[in-house]
């Protein structure tokens, strides 16, 4: 076997000749070389109907790489595919109201348990609205690094929601005023109105969120060593 010797500036592998750098990876067994896991982001995102989440949503997960949770967009689909609960989640959503925590919760503990998201992380979107579905998720073990509020006047959010469209194909969220869809008449004869982006249902469900927010935020926000981030617009 060759000597090893700690010369300065590290130790070197000697032989015939120079010496070489010693490399561990090389003369250690693999099983020995051990590298640090880096822990994927865990997010909450939060703000009322309109306040532009999608885009934020979008550029966070393709920069950090994490898997985005909406219940909104889980529960839509379950509406779509016409299972047994649909016409009654169909229903809360009109009107604006809340699913049961009991549905809800258990769709956030499928998607979080599913092994993609153990791996990349996640980016719960407007998600616990209450504070009884963010005590359930604590005693669940679902807790963030990280807590995300878009603040937006209400205003301003009634606005977007009323003039909102949605492409079904892409995902991409328009605004007929601020954030028109281009102009391509395949793109523009696909594009829908929530069933939800009403005036009466925008109203009843900002009454909703912000009667809940508050709670949420206060709860997350006393958790030792946790950041929050709030993000104002007017706009």
């Amino acid at each position: 076997a060759l000597p090893i010797s700690a010369a300065s500036g590290g130790a070197r592998r000697q032989g015939a000749g120079a010496t070489m750098p010693y490399r561990p990876d090389a003369a250690l067994p693999r099983a020995l070389v051990v590298e640090d896991k880096v822990k994927p982001v865990q997010a909450i995102i939060m703000g009322g109907p309109g306040c532009g989440k999608h885009t934020v949503c979008r550029s966070l997960c393709e920069k950090y790489g994490m898997v985005h949770i909406s219940i909104g967009d889980v529960l839509r689909e379950k509406v779509r595919q016409k299972t047994e609960s649909s016409d009654l989640i169909a229903e809360y959503m009109v009107e604006g109201r809340l699913v049961p925590d009991e549905l809800a919760i258990s769709i956030v503990r499928e998607k979080i348990n599913s092994p993609e998201v153990q791996e990349r992380g996640w980016l719960l979107d407007n998600f616990p609205r209450t504070s009884d579905q963010a005590e359930a998720m604590m005693e669940l073990g679902i807790i963030p690094d990280k807590f995300i509020f878009i603040n937006v006047p209400e205003d301003v959010l009634v606005e977007r929601c009323v003039n909102r469209r949605v492409d079904p194909e892409t995902g991409d969220v328009y605004n007929l005023k601020t954030n028109p869809p281009p102009d391509d008449e395949e793109i523009r004869k696909r594009l829908v109105k929530r069933d939800d982006d009403n005036e009466d249902a925008i109203t009843r469900r900002l009454e909703v969120f912000f009667e809940g927010s508050d709670d949420v935020l206060e709860i997350f926000n006393d958790i030792k060593d946790r950041k929050s981030t709030r993000l104002n617009s007017s706009h």
